[in-house]
């Protein structure tokens, strides 16, 4: 595992309490509390494919990505890696360790360049034991996550895969009510999109080209333009990607 050396400028910000109260998990703390946990933290720069941590290993950090992406994955008996989640900006992971002996319970890969804090694992435990807040917030997020992979699960009986596809690029929308011709960007390769949605390679290349006849969008490489976002929310037919459908 290879890290860069931590920008000052980046380490101000995201040490910072304005960042920590943004974060679920911190939530409604106190500014003392959360002051315990930005001033351990470390910052670092993982490249794309540095590992973060093994499942298995002893717990000594949980981490928070400020940017990037990581996949989180176990490896079966065969040695056949087995995804579990894609998590982005704002994502806290490890903290399962908590329940588990002290061991990761998956690998933490960077698929993207991504920049995380880490804290130390026994601060976590020692505020947990004292603080009933934060308590609170850790069973509030494990029910969130809990109910998102129910949904998830739903959404693959419920939908075709076009249809998932579609809700995946609604899921990197800021806003419903984008204008049409909104162009985004992928935020990691296709062979990755399509395990996390549940397909293989050759199921997700013809179910791309069906979504493209069905609503017109236009995929170049990385890139993506979605010319009528009524043609496409008419064909996912009430998705749950989408953090305003969740709301609805």
């Amino acid at each position: 595992m290879i890290a860069i050396k931590e920008p000052d400028t980046e380490t101000k910000t995201h040490k910072s309490l304005a960042f920590f109260k943004e974060l679920p998990l911190f939530a409604n703390l106190l500014d003392e509390e959360m002051r315990r946990f930005a001033d351990a933290a470390q910052i670092k720069n993982y490249k794309k494919g540095n590992l973060i941590y093994l499942e298995g290993e002893q717990a000594n950090y949980f981490y928070i990505i400020c940017e990037g992406w990581i996949k989180l994955y176990r490896t079966t008996e065969d040695g056949e890696e087995m995804g579990l989640a894609v998590l982005t900006k704002n994502s806290i992971t490890g903290e399962n360790a908590l329940f588990e002996e002290g061991c990761y319970t998956s690998s933490a890969q960077a698929v993207e360049d991504a920049l995380i804090l880490s804290i130390p694992f026994p601060l976590l435990k020692e505020q947990l034991r004292v603080d009933t807040q934060l308590a609170f917030n850790m069973l509030t997020s494990m029910v969130q996550y809990r109910r998102f992979h129910e949904l998830q699960q739903e959404q693959y009986f419920l939908y075709s895969a076009p249809q998932r596809i579609g809700c995946f690029l609604l899921g990197l929308c800021p806003a419903l009510e984008q204008i049409d011709g909104v162009v985004l960007n992928l935020p990691y390769d296709k062979t990755l999109i399509a395990s996390t949605l549940g397909m293989k390679g050759a199921t997700f290349s013809r179910a791309l080209n069906i979504l493209r006849k069905e609503t017109g969008i236009h995929i170049s490489g990385t890139r993506v333009t979605i010319d009528s976002m009524a043609r496409l929310l008419k064909f996912v037919n009430g998705c749950y990607s989408h953090p305003a459908m969740l709301k609805g």
